[in-house]
């Protein structure tokens, strides 16, 4: 029973963040901006935080949960390269094998805010420094060097804030569904 409440899980957040993406998180294509879709990480950060705790921190989930949303931004988004799709797997991968292994520990000590919390900074900060590697095997040096600049300079304070305070609204979130499903 709990793998088909984990696949329900998996298949919904996948929807609400794909349909998130397809609605409003197309700034980076409206604008020409490269980065400016990190505007919006305090709404990703939102459905992450509560997926990933509702997840448990049994394994695989939040992996599965990036390959499925990688594959479809790809088939369906423009702005989703390649090489963003295999950093993002790849930074999914970290988090899933590195942040799971310590959520039993932050739950036993009622700290699963704080677990929430460096799961979504970690993420969010460390997927630009992913992506250059993959950058650099498909587009020119300049364009990558355009990209981080933007992202380092621009954007990275904005993302920290904003994952900070999705980590703190999903936790609350969370708390609420968990309170109405019990």
């Amino acid at each position: 029973m709990e793998n088909s409440r984990d696949i329900t899980l998996i298949i919904m957040f996948v929807a609400l963040s794909f349909a998130f993406k397809m609605l409003i998180g197309q700034l980076q294509t409206l604008t020409g901006m490269h980065g400016s879709d990190f505007a919006l990480t305090i709404v990703y950060s939102i459905i992450q935080s509560v997926a990933y705790l509702m997840y448990g921190g049994r394994r695989w989930r939040i992996l599965v949960q990036a390959l499925l949303l990688s594959l479809l931004y790809l088939l369906f988004i423009p702005s989703w390269t390649l090489p963003i799709a295999m950093a993002t797997i790849t930074n999914m991968l970290i988090v899933d094998l590195v942040f799971n292994s310590f959520y039993g520990k932050f739950k036993r000590d009622n700290r699963l805010f704080w677990w929430i919390l460096a799961l979504q900074v970690y993420s969010w900060t460390t997927f630009s420094f992913i992506v250059l590697p993959f950058l650099l095997l498909f587009i020119p040096m300049e364009a990558v060097i355009a990209y981080f600049v933007t992202f380092g300079i621009v954007w990275l304070p904005i993302t920290i804030v904003e994952a900070v305070a999705g980590s703190y609204i999903g936790y609350k979130t969370y708390r609420r569904v968990e309170r109405f499903s019990k």
